[in-house]
């Protein structure tokens, strides 16, 4: 029987595609909007199209051809000097970045297929591994899905630094997801 979220919603019926139609990104964008200002007391902030949303893929959880979730995977690396302080290749490298999924579907089956999807695309993208800036409660609950799939999820350090905008409030911790030797069967969730 399939996992159902909050509203009903199969987890099985989600789809999970990186998308470039403009109804899915605005669906997106204003969906990581409310989870922001909502989930992390970002009143201010502004979920519109960045400039890396542009230069990046965004990869969304779609229902009934709503998007109901998604993440950015980016090329760029933000702080590149972190990529030194772990011996990173910075042309192996991406980051996962504005991960937000809707309350009423969220489920921890469907975060760990969201996941698994993040982990195919940026393994199919040629990346060896992805770095997360997070706080270190989402970095524990990132750590133990990354777990369940087999894929090695590293919490590094904090890095207050690194937080700017309307997240300079907020703790970070870097962690990375090391995605080169992950075993094809355990991303079939």
């Amino acid at each position: 029987m399939a996992s159902r979220g909050v509203k009903g919603v199969s987890t099985l019926s989600i789809e999970f595609t990186v998308s470039r139609e403009q109804v899915h990104l605005e669906q997106y964008y204003a969906l990581r909007e409310r989870c922001f200002r909502r989930e992390l007391g970002l009143e201010e902030f502004d979920g519109s199209e960045e400039e890396r949303d542009r230069q990046g893929d965004i990869l969304v959880a779609l229902w009934e051809g709503r998007c109901v979730g998604g993440a950015r995977v980016s090329s760029r690396i933000s702080h590149p000097r972190q990529l030194e302080l772990l011996g990173l290749d910075s042309e192996l490298a991406c980051m996962w970045e504005r991960f937000a999924i809707e309350p009423g579907v969220r489920s921890l089956q469907l975060v760990h297929r969201f996941c698994a999807s993040l982990v195919q695309f940026s393994r199919d993208s040629g990346f060896e591994h992805a770095m997360i800036l997070s706080s270190l409660r989402n970095a524990r609950f990132y750590r133990r899905c990354h777990s369940a799939l087999g894929v090695d999820f590293q919490i590094h350090r904090p890095v207050p630094h690194c937080a700017s905008g309307a997240f300079a409030g907020l703790e970070h911790y870097l962690s990375v997801a090391s995605l080169q030797e992950v075993p094809a069967l355990q991303l079939a969730v």
